[in-house]
């Protein structure tokens, strides 16, 4: 988190020095709004419509059935199950007399779902200062921060197909609870076969935990229609930094990552006096590339809506 901190200072500073600079050089002319150039600081909350996220995972469960005519009818690998198949499919129980039977082995799942976010963990607090740096009538041109910083999480208990699975087809055999098993065949013979299979599925749990910290840096043109009325449009650059937590399995990876972005806006401004206001923007974000973990991925690009408070100096 150092390393976000420090980006948002440097940023400050920087807004702070043209803050300074657009009240010695703005050339401003007649304009009927009521916010007569200078700087502006908004405090405020913002929804974003993050798309589901695509949770991958693994379940390290092996599995080893045993099936006679229809791999529906699969079961454990046990004394008991091959007890059963050869009591089905040989005479004189309890003797050396074999039976065939498909055997069946996973080596884990591959889990695929989705996860979705909670109205609340959609809304993010937001900071935001801009400083006018050309006026003329009616028209304003400025530039504009905004910090945005979101804490999220979900899971979802997703299914899967089988890892590496593989079907024998064999004898096996039973006489009692401690000497069964399968008999050892020759590739040649024509009672034995092995392939690969994909009878199997299972299930097992994925989470992701995101805590995410945007700021962008962008041009504000502004037009005032009436007394304290302003409409805008912005536009710049942003860079997220993603914290990023996600497990499944038992198994757990951790991931940062910075992420470069693109974003717009458009928006409008009412303020009740000279030191006084709210605005509230419409806003696209365009990421660069996912966040992105070993078993999550989000697409960052959306849509959200900023309501702020606005403060004059």
């Amino acid at each position: 988190m150092k390393k976000n901190v420090l980006t948002a200072l440097m940023v400050a500073a920087m807004l702070v020095g043209l803050v300074g600079y657009a009240q010695d050089t703005a050339k401003i002319g007649s304009t009927n709004s009521v916010a007569i150039g200078g700087a502006h600081l908004g405090v405020g909350v913002g929804y974003r419509n993050f798309h589901t996220v695509r949770l991958k995972g693994v379940s390290q469960n092996s599995f080893v059935g045993i099936w006679t005519n229809s791999q529906t009818s699969m079961a454990p690998y046990t004394s008991d199950s091959v007890q059963h198949i050869v009591s089905g499919n040989a005479t004189n129980v309890g003797t050396y007399m074999p039976a065939t039977a498909n055997i069946t082995v996973s080596n884990g799942y591959n889990l695929g779902g989705h996860g979705s976010w909670g109205n609340m963990e959609s809304m993010a607090p937001v900071v935001s200062l801009d400083a006018d740096i050309y006026q003329n009538d009616s028209w304003t041109l400025a530039v504009i921060s905004n910090l945005q910083y979101y804490n999220m999480d979900t899971a979802s208990s997703a299914k899967g197909g089988s890892i590496g699975e593989t079907t024998y087809h064999t004898k096996v055999y039973w006489t009692d609870a401690s000497n069964w098993g399968q008999i050892v065949r020759a590739d040649k013979d024509p009672d034995y076969a092995v392939y690969s299979s994909g009878y199997l599925s299972g299930s097992g749990r994925t989470k992701f935990d995101l805590q995410m910290l945007e700021i962008d840096l962008g041009l504000k043109l502004g037009y005032t229609l009436a007394s304290g009325l302003d409409f805008y449009v912005a536009a710049g650059p942003s860079l997220s930094y993603a914290d990023m937590e996600s497990s499944s399995g038992g198994r757990h990876d951790n991931d940062l990552d910075y992420i470069f972005g693109l974003y717009a806006a458009i928006g409008s401004s009412y303020w009740f006096n000279e030191s006084y206001g709210l605005s509230f923007d419409i806003r696209y974000d365009e990421a660069f590339k996912h966040a992105d973990t070993k078993y999550a991925n989000l697409n960052l690009d959306s849509w959200s809506a900023i309501l702020k408070f606005l403060v004059q100096f």
